[in-house]
């Protein structure tokens, strides 16, 4: 966190502000997953002195050739260069209670020292993975949700906390963002696209 303490990921909260990087912070603005019941399975990621837990979906960045590229948890090997960490020692398999994917305005996280995105697998895949392109999925679903993201900026921390809440409280904004998220995003889309043509 910002202040120096230290929270698990189940605790975050929309507006706390958490490291993104080596002294680097952003505001945590939404949440991909948060069900504390979800019993889900993980890819455990280790590191000479780090261990990352994430799901088979959610995207890493990792150096090849001194460049950074986003690999799914599922395609990490062996000997993968972490981004700003060291090499993958190993990784296992394990199922475990609780699925949690906050979302921060820059669009990555530090999770036990370890920088991750925080993008997973949503709506755009298939049509990415199809191209060859699967790398820039981050990026994609980062230039999606700018729209909230402004929303966050213009109304600032402490209104949009407490509008997010307000709605949060009756409906599940994830899991409403997993099911129906790709289909307002695209309409917003063709909608300014529209706009756009006209003036």
């Amino acid at each position: 966190m910002y202040n120096g303490e230290i929270k698990f990921v189940r605790e975050l909260n929309v507006g706390d502000k958490v490291a993104v990087g080596k002294n680097i912070y952003s505001d945590v603005y939404a949440f991909g997953h948060k069900d504390a019941d979800a019993m889900s399975k993980f890819f455990q990621v280790h590191s000479a002195s780090n261990m990352l837990e994430l799901s088979a979906g959610h995207f890493v960045p990792v150096a090849v050739n001194g460049k950074l590229v986003y690999k799914r948890a599922e395609d990490l090997k062996v000997g993968d260069s972490l981004w700003e960490s060291s090499q993958i020692t190993e990784i296992q398999k394990v199922e475990k209670v609780g699925l949690y994917n906050p979302l921060t305005l820059s669009g990555s996280i530090m999770v036990n020292n370890v920088l991750a995105s925080t993008h997973s697998e949503w709506f755009l895949d298939s049509i990415f993975d199809a191209v060859g392109a699967t790398e820039y999925l981050p990026y994609a679903y980062q230039a999606v949700l700018a729209p909230v993201r402004a929303i966050y900026n213009i109304v600032g921390k402490e209104i949009y906390a407490k509008g997010y809440a307000a709605i949060d409280s009756f409906t599940n904004i994830a899991e409403f963002g997993t099911k129906y998220g790709g289909s307002v995003a695209l309409t917003f889309g063709i909608a300014g696209l529209v706009l756009a043509s006209k003036v």
